[in-house]
C-alpha cells in the first residue's frame, strides 16, 4: 500500500502543477480580453460565498436559540 502511493507522488505533483498552470494561463487571457467580465464573474463568486456564510450563521444562531428554549439535539436536527 505504500509503494502505490509514493508511485503516484512523482505523477501528482506534476499533473497538479500543470493544471493550475493551465487554469492561470485561461485566468489571465479572459482577464487581458474582456477585464470588465473577469471581474464582475468573481465579484458573483465572492457574493456567492458570502451569502453561503450568512446563511450558515443564520443557521447557526437559529439552532443555538432553539436549544437555548429547550428542545433537545434530535428535535433540531428534525428541523435542519
Amino acid at each position: 500500500m505504500v509503494e502505490e502511493v509514493e508511485m503516484k507522488s512523482p505523477v501528482l505533483k506534476p499533473f497538479l502543477l500543470g493544471v493550475a498552470f493551465g487554469m492561470g494561463i485561461i485566468v489571465l487571457s479572459l482577464y487581458t480580453r474582456k477585464p470588465s467580465r473577469l471581474v464582475s464573474s468573481l465579484g458573483k463568486i465572492v457574493e456567492l460565498g458570502r451569502a453561503r456564510r450568512a446563511k450558515e450563521e443564520e443557521k447557526k444562531r437559529e439552532r443555538n436559540w432553539l436549544k437555548a428554549v429547550g428542545f433537545s439535539d434530535k428535535e433540531i436536527d428534525e428541523v435542519f
